[in-house]
């Protein structure tokens, strides 16, 4: 089971969360897209997945959250659960994620960034029900409406379902002009009828007002690991 993991860094200056991604690195691989608008930092990533057909699962970690080695090895675990024994392609997880803390003051007791319930589509009348500690059933992993890319692993046959898009989509209004690519992701999984499942042993600190966002200010950097693979729009 290879994974590689995404990370869409329009910060990439905290520091809590880059120390980390060097021993990330000996857990799996890692694709950071540093300093590019969410929409398109999002596609290039999903593009390069569906051509690198070595790897099984695409995961997801915002650039404001402190993955740790742990919690990949989790992850590698929970992604040996064989559900369809008959069926060599389709018996594990199609999406299975950890959890974070919505906003700072949260950590570690606080709202949860999962839910049970999916909000509507609508976003000015769109309302999350957060989950908290003690509304986690006993269970480590569960069933959940929304999750917010906290290292979300998602089956390659899901990836090729469909794109990544913004709320805008529900408005007609394209797929790019909007914001919520992890609330549309999880409508998506709605309607097709896909589970997503959360691993609460997988409990990761979201510094979600850290850092200072550089999209727009400094040329886009592509990452695979250790070495820029792309500076701009120039292939190195």
């Amino acid at each position: 089971m290879k994974l590689l993991l995404f990370r869409g860094s329009p910060r990439s200056n905290i520091e809590e969360v880059e120390n980390q991604n060097p021993l990330i690195m000996k857990e799996c691989d890692i694709l950071n897209v540093r300093y590019c608008f969410e929409f398109d930092a999002y596609k290039w990533a999903r593009d390069y997945f569906l051509e690198h057909i070595e790897y099984d699962y695409f995961v997801i970690a915002t650039d404001d959250i402190i993955v740790k080695p742990e919690h990949i090895r989790q992850l590698k675990e929970d992604l040996k659960i064989r559900l369809s024994p008959q069926n060599e392609e389709f018996r594990s997880f199609p999406v299975i994620s950890g959890m974070m803390n919505v906003d700072e003051k949260d950590y570690p007791d606080g709202n949860l960034n999962i839910c049970s319930v999916l909000a509507i589509k609508d976003k000015k009348l769109r309302h999350y029900d957060w989950l908290d500690l003690t509304r986690l059933p006993q269970k480590d992993i569960f069933p959940v409406k929304f999750s917010g890319f906290p290292l979300m692993a998602i089956r390659r046959d899901i990836v090729k379902m469909f794109p990544f898009a913004t709320d805008s989509i529900f408005k007609g209004k394209g797929m790019a002009f909007g914001a919520s690519l992890d609330f549309v992701f999880c409508w998506y999984c709605h309607e097709y009828g896909i589970p997503i499942v959360v691993d609460k042993r997988i409990f990761m600190h979201h510094l979600r007002t850290h850092g200072t966002h550089q999209a727009g200010n400094r040329k886009k950097e592509i990452w695979f690991n250790d070495k820029m693979i792309q500076f701009g729009m120039n292939p190195l």
